[in-house]
């Protein structure tokens, strides 16, 4: 990579981790309080003119079709950034599965952006089916998730987290027979110890489901990795 490009990633990085509390103030500007597809219609509008890394409508739709398909009690998240795959999926989960019966587990590392997740969840109407939780997973899953079947867990965290997370997973006894890990940014960034680990799993059918993808000028190449654990 040369100096200029490392320098435009480097900018590119500090936009990114500038946005969270930009985006929620312009949710609450042009969104309204309570209708979670105009807080995800506002998001998408923010993020069209400034950088965020978001599962977005595309990759978000390939979600939402397991969300439909397995029809979640319990569905946790790892990486929650500013909230649009919070709202975007418990939202639809709550819809698919109904509110009394259903509940999302978001994991956050960052203080900051949990509560910026926790005010765009309020904001949203979805205070009572959301659960945001600070700290790492590893650090948090015990108590959090004790005695609970996870139907559906979304991973989109921290690249190099994901295959010690997902081993954590298997080993919690959280995973049913028919549980779902659905893992964003397979190919870019990029997992490659996680999606070699799930592909041959002989618990785990796997599919890659791979999109190009145009953002802010640039083109590239990245996959879903939709996983149905067999106990």
């Amino acid at each position: 990579m040369s100096s200029a490009q490392q320098r435009d990633m480097s900018e590119w990085e500090r936009q990114v981790s500038e946005s969270p509390p930009r985006c929620l103030e312009y949710v609450k500007q042009h969104a309204t309080p309570g209708d979670a597809p105009s807080v995800l219609a506002a998001i998408e509008a923010f993020a069209s003119k400034n950088p965020m890394m978001n599962v977005g409508p595309h990759k978000g739709a390939i979600v939402d079709d397991a969300i439909r398909s397995k029809a979640p009690r319990v569905m946790v998240e790892l990486g929650a950034y500013t909230g649009y795959s919070t709202v975007r999926f418990a939202s639809l989960q709550r819809e698919v599965v109904g509110p009394t019966d259903s509940h999302y587990f978001s994991f956050e590392f960052s203080p900051e952006y949990a509560e910026i997740v926790r005010e765009m969840v309020a904001f949203a109407g979805l205070a009572n089916q959301v659960t945001v939780v600070t700290g790492a997973f590893a650090d948090r899953f015990k108590d959090v998730l004790a005695g609970k079947t996870v139907d559906l867990y979304f991973i989109d965290h921290e690249k190099s987290s994901y295959l010690p997370d997902a081993k954590l997973m298997i080993e919690s006894g959280t995973l049913a027979n028919g549980s779902l890990l659905v893992a964003d940014n397979v190919i870019k960034p990029g997992a490659p110890e996680y999606l070699d680990f799930i592909q041959k799993h002989s618990k785990f059918s796997s599919h890659l489901h791979e999109l190009e993808l145009k953002y802010h000028g640039h083109t590239w190449v990245d996959g879903v990795l939709v996983a149905e654990y067999k106990a």
